[in-house]
């Protein structure tokens, strides 16, 4: 990381280029983008207005979700993240409170473990005492993030792709998770 602190921001425009620059890189790993690169350049703000009614107006089953994005000092966008304000049966299983990306180019620089820590301190600020964060137990990395900020396996289950989910929580010194 640079010496100056990545940081978490609402989604805003000040950061489009280097966003839609991050699309690109997730196109090449495979990765359908839920808005391809050419339309987020001439919708952004249409974007930017559908992340916001999630916040209040999820989609049929959905939770409501805040998003963030970390941003770094010189780069710009270098990751994102869905903080889930509570838990439907789905989230419980395999979706948790917490979900992240970083963009391939950015990833090994130590951002993951900042934005899992800003996204664990933000879920705080809500009110989520218990953090419930999950993902494939076959990817090395997020097991080392969630656990390198406090996670403790809960277990792991089927989640019907082929792959096990590894379910952690983070959990409130004060409190215990009572499920």
């Amino acid at each position: 990381m640079t010496s100056e602190e990545p940081f978490l921001t609402r989604p805003c425009r000040e950061y489009k280029d280097s966003y839609i620059a991050a699309v690109y890189e997730y196109i090449e790993e495979n990765l359908e983008p839920t808005w391809h690169p050419e339309i987020l350049s001439s919708r952004f703000g249409e974007f930017l207005e559908v992340m916001r009614q999630a916040e209040t107006e999820p989609l049929a089953g959905m939770a409501p979700a805040t998003t963030y994005w970390l941003i770094a000092p010189g780069i710009g966008y270098v990751g994102d993240l869905s903080l889930r304000h509570h838990l439907n049966d789905s989230l419980r299983r395999y979706g948790g409170h917490i979900g992240y990306t970083i963009r391939p180019s950015q990833r090994g620089k130590g951002y993951g473990k900042r934005l899992c820590q800003l996204g664990i301190e933000a879920a705080r600020q809500r009110g989520i005492r218990n953090i419930l964060i999950t993902c494939d137990d076959d990817n090395l990395p997020s097991r080392k993030i969630i656990e390198a900020n406090g996670g403790q396996l809960l277990g792991r289950i089927d989640n019907g792709r082929g792959v096990l989910t590894r379910r952690y929580w983070v959990y409130d010194d004060r409190q215990c998770a009572d499920y």
